[in-house]
């Protein structure tokens, strides 16, 4: 190995002796010829330049032309163009690298997320279902027990197959590691469990249990089939807002005497199979397409209520109780309400054998006639909306016992009031002496009934109509029933400037109206 080492070198200085003998000859010709006068050039010169101590090349430079350009002739051995510069200095080498290393830095975007502080993120946290939140703690150390003190709490679980043992201990786990410092503000729990699991209902009131225990003050729950939650019973000082969607309720679980802060009742899709549902907290109170019973009525009592709404719910209707803080309130049937009757105009054809009548003749014997079952704790209400099937007898029967609106001041009907000989519009009117505003809607043309005439007593009380400003009918078309109700109001003392026909546009859409004027004769 010396041997060839000490060839190698012996090689490479012959090499650089050649080239210093060929550009020394080179350089001496040029230096003859300008002595002597010559003004003939040679066509190039070569100007030799080393790039490492392995590549070596020269640079031939013509004399004349323009075309003439310089020619690189680089050792074989030449491996890149600026292989033959210099080292850097390592101060140099430095600063480049300096410079490299900021131009990298510049393409990555900053974190400002994690620039916020700890109350921010935790809302964000919050925004996100429990698996989401919990999969944050990898991001950084920072992030590792934020999620534990996240105010909100949201379970999710739409697949249609079985969930896995890993979530439900994950839910679990969560509950177990939860901050025990931070209040919890608001728990949801939605899921599609499928039919053929059986534990779900334990799953549900573990849960629900431990997020009372978190002082939840708002718990959602939303279950796509209606599950039952036995032996469970709501216990919370801290509870404000319930939304329960799917749950089919006990008097155990809708018996809302251990939540004394609870002031909002949300329901939607439940079965509601309980004698009585009361509050003495509740303020406001949505109950939409919830089942009643269909054999017995149940009672609704909430002193303290300031907003109902009760819309389109099957099965019996409910009595109300007195609400005196009561300022609006919508309630609505449809023909999946079971107190109606195709026969008479308030029930009592005493017809069994009718499948449609079914149990409209033994509201005598439930003492139906005492107060009637809605207007009654209806009549503090400042806004009312009433709107029912032709065919449901329950604001029509409840005229008969109608009681003053002394506080009423906008009121909406449909179809149901002018069923028969309008007496039970006038009634409400009469009952309503500082109505402001009237509107009637007319989606279809009531149906005539038996025996609709002479059904309300409408000439004991005067029709005061100081404050009625305005009365609005709308309706798909100017028919029959629409003349009716405006000779009935002008013949009760309103002039027909105050009444406005807003007649749906079917080819415009829904909600565009087009204004018709009212001034014509109807005799």
């Amino acid at each position: 190995m010396q041997a060839l080492a000490g060839e190698a070198t012996r090689q490479a200085a012959a090499s650089a002796s050649v080239n210093a003998r060929g550009e020394a000859t080179e350089a001496a010709e040029i230096e003859a010829a300008s002595k002597q006068g010559q003004t003939h050039l040679p066509d190039s010169i070569s100007l030799p330049f080393r790039r490492s101590t392995r590549a070596r090349g020269c640079i031939s430079v013509p004399f004349g032309g323009a075309e003439a350009t310089p020619r690189f002739h680089f050792h074989p051995h030449a491996r890149q163009p600026f292989d033959g510069m210099p080292p850097l200095a390592p101060r140099k080498r430095k600063a480049v690298a300096a410079a490299r290393g900021r131009k990298k830095k510049e393409r990555v975007a900053p974190d400002r997320i994690s620039a916020l502080p700890d109350e921010v993120l935790h809302l964000v946290l919050s925004l996100l279902p429990v698996h989401d939140a919990v999969a944050t703690c990898v991001l950084a150390r920072r992030w590792l027990h934020l999620w534990k003190e996240a105010p909100g709490l949201s379970v999710e679980w739409w697949d249609y197959d079985e969930p896995g043992d890993r979530f439900i201990s994950l839910v679990d786990r969560f509950f177990t590691l939860r901050s025990s410092s931070a209040p919890l503000n608001y728990c949801s729990i939605n899921i599609n469990f499928p039919e053929f699991l059986p534990e779900k209902e334990q799953l549900f009131v573990r849960w629900i249990q431990r997020a009372l225990r978190c002082q939840a003050r708002v718990l959602r729950i939303s279950l796509i089939d209606w599950v039952e939650l036995p032996n469970m019973t709501l216990i919370s000082q801290h509870l404000t807002r319930l939304e329960l969607q799917g749950i089919s309720g006990d008097d155990n679980f809708l018996d809302l005497s251990g939540c004394p802060s609870l002031v909002n009742l949300n329901m939607d899709t439940c079965c509601i199979y309980v004698d009585k549902l009361s509050s003495s907290s509740l303020k406001t109170l949505c109950l939409s397409q919830c089942q009643f019973s269909i054999e017995y009525h149940i009672w609704l009592c909430f002193p303290s209520l300031v907003s109902l709404e009760l819309s389109y719910c099957p099965g019996r209707a409910p009595f109300l109780e007195s609400m005196p803080s009561l300022l609006q309130a919508i309630v609505r049937f449809d023909d999946a309400c079971e107190d109606k009757c195709q026969k008479s105009v308030s029930g009592g054809c005493d017809d069994d054998d009718d499948d449609y009548c079914f149990g409209c003749a033994d509201e005598v014997v439930a003492g139906y006639g005492t107060n009637g079952m809605c207007l009654q704790g209806l009549s503090e209400a400042t806004h009312l909306e009433l709107s029912a099937d032709p065919a449901v007898y329950v604001f029509r029967r409840d005229l008969k016992w109608c009681p003053t609106f002394a506080k009423l001041k906008t009121l909406l009907l449909d179809e149901w009031c002018v069923v028969g000989d309008l007496s039970a519009l006038i009634c409400f009117l009469q009952h309503s002496p500082i109505l402001e505003k009237l509107t009637i809607q007319l989606q279809k043309a009531p149906t005539c009934l038996m025996d609709s005439e002479g059904q309300y007593n409408t000439s004991e009380l005067p029709f005061v109509s100081n404050h009625l400003k305005i009365v609005e009918i709308e309706c798909k078309e100017v028919n029959t029933w629409v003349w009716k109700i405006l000779k009935t109001l002008t013949t009760y003392g309103i002039p027909l400037k105050q009444i406005n026909i807003k007649q749906t546009s079917e080819r415009n859409g829904s909600g565009c109206f087009n204004f018709v004027c009212t001034g014509f004769s109807y005799n």
